[in-house]
């Protein structure tokens, strides 16, 4: 992540097609123990100290059932200018025996060019970044958003796994 006070950010879908997101549905019991699945996940799968993971919304009501909302923000850097930055939205309704849950992944990835000098604000500046990112980099920003996919992927994968399990213990 560049941090600057003036920058220039390029920010795609990970995933081309609208709505570039995830969307996971779970019915089953003991939803409240995805909570802290998905922080496992989001550690392992994307190699990120618990650090960058920040949690903006939570909200965890007891009672009958529980309610749980909570909304994740975090990124990956992938070099000094481009990083992976998802946006995981949860809530569930349940209890130890039955419950549903719906988990959304945003998953964008961005590249950031500061631009706080004089230098970096003049236009012959400008045309070197673009040259060097329309000849060099474009390619490099193709291989991030697959490996953007790739990473979601796999947490889709981890996340239908551990549907599975927690289904099994109740069987």
């Amino acid at each position: 992540m560049t941090f600057a006070r003036t920058k220039l950010m390029m920010q795609d879908n990970c995933f081309e097609k609208d709505p570039g997101d995830v969307e996971l549905k779970y019915v089953g019991p003991h939803v409240s123990k995805l909570y802290d699945f998905i922080h496992q996940t989001l550690k392992s799968v994307f190699n990120i100290p618990p650090s960058a993971i920040q949690e903006e919304k939570y909200n965890w009501g007891k009672g009958e059932t529980e309610k749980i909302s909570v909304s994740i923000v975090t990124h990956k850097d992938l070099d000094m200018f481009t990083y992976i930055y998802l946006k995981i939205s949860f809530k569930a309704d349940g209890n130890d025996k039955t419950g549903n849950a719906v988990i959304t992944i945003k998953p964008y990835l961005r590249t950031e060019y500061p631009q706080d000098t004089l230098w970096q604000r003049s236009l012959f500046y400008e045309m070197l970044r673009t040259i060097w990112h329309r000849i060099f980099y474009s390619k490099k920003r193709d291989e991030y958003l697959e490996e953007c996919r790739h990473l979601v992927y796999m947490m889709q994968d981890r996340l239908r796994e551990f549907f599975k399990q927690l289904r099994e213990k109740a069987a």
